[in-house]
């Protein structure tokens, strides 16, 4: 058996998950704020550093995640939303010039739902959505049994689509609590846990908003089960409820019928999806 390391990484707009993959476990991961504002020298220097603390001699290669789309086998980062400096940016050929180590790049979501298919609840579905409820609205798509990227890695995208006067982004991830109620996701649930009517009420808001963006999943996707992971899904419990009851308004009954929403109990989804997504790439090319 090949016991060989593969380092992961999973970069957010707010932080950095990363580890080694070894023996189709996570070990030794770490979660560190991450620059997102700073300048491209700056945030490679950083990655570096944090590859440095986890990369072992026998690391055979580098997997990562990142908030934006992505050229997957060029390994060029295109227009990240929360990273200013990544607007086409060249990551996979930089990594590989210091490392002389193959380095794979993917869509932070589409690691998160390969994480969940190979590892997660979701392994024993065919058609699969994963979305992460955190900075933005991201969503991944496993369909077949096998990742669906799109032509440009834009497939799942659904946060980019205009909705009341923003972006279903804006009202489906933790921006929306602060936006709309001047206070972070995390303090608003302290506060419904506790029985505040204005706190329970801005969650079923929210499952409004997160039910016309899964409807649109629906139409195009029509997935067996929706996992759900970021930041707000440890709100879960306050949300999906009202959630349910929204999607009792879609068109097509027997689509909500046969469908299954669950959270994510999967740690470090993204990080197992990176290496799941860098070994079936390597085998597909040896």
């Amino acid at each position: 058996m090949n016991t060989r390391s593969i380092i992961v990484l999973d970069i957010g707009g707010t932080k950095i998950n990363f580890g080694r993959f070894q023996g189709g476990m996570i070990q030794q991961n770490q979660i560190l704020p991450f620059p997102a504002h700073a300048s491209a020298e700056e945030i490679f220097a950083f990655i570096i550093h944090c590859i440095d603390l986890v990369k072992l001699d026998d690391t055979e290669a580098i997997a990562i995640g990142v908030p934006c789309i992505v050229d997957i086998e060029q390994g060029i980062v295109f227009n990240a939303v929360n990273i200013p400096a990544w607007q086409q940016y060249p990551l996979k050929s930089l990594l590989q010039a210091h490392y002389q180590l193959p380095v794979y790049i993917n869509n932070d979501v589409n690691c998160f739902v390969a994480g969940e298919s190979a590892y997660g609840t979701a392994k024993h579905y065919q058609n699969v959505a994963g979305i992460c409820l955190g900075t933005g609205f991201g969503c991944g798509l496993f369909v077949n049994q096998q990742l669906y990227a799109g032509q440009n890695c834009c497939a799942g995208e659904v946060g980019g689509i205009r909705y009341l006067d923003a972006t279903i982004d804006d009202y489906c991830s933790g921006q929306y609590f602060i936006d709309h109620y001047q206070v972070s996701g995390a303090e608003l649930a302290q506060r419904a846990d506790a029985g505040d009517v204005r706190a329970l009420a801005a969650f079923e808001q929210f499952a409004g908003h997160l039910a016309n963006a899964i409807s649109h999943l629906l139409l195009v996707i029509d997935p067996q089960v929706i996992v759900i992971g970021g930041s707000v899904a440890n709100s879960y419990h306050l949300f999906i409820d009202a959630l349910w009851r929204e999607l009792a308004n879609f068109p097509y009954p027997v689509v909500i019928e046969n469908l299954t929403i669950c959270q994510s109990e999967l740690a470090d989804a993204a990080l197992l999806g990176a290496a799941s997504l860098y070994l079936h790439h390597h085998s597909e090319i040896h």
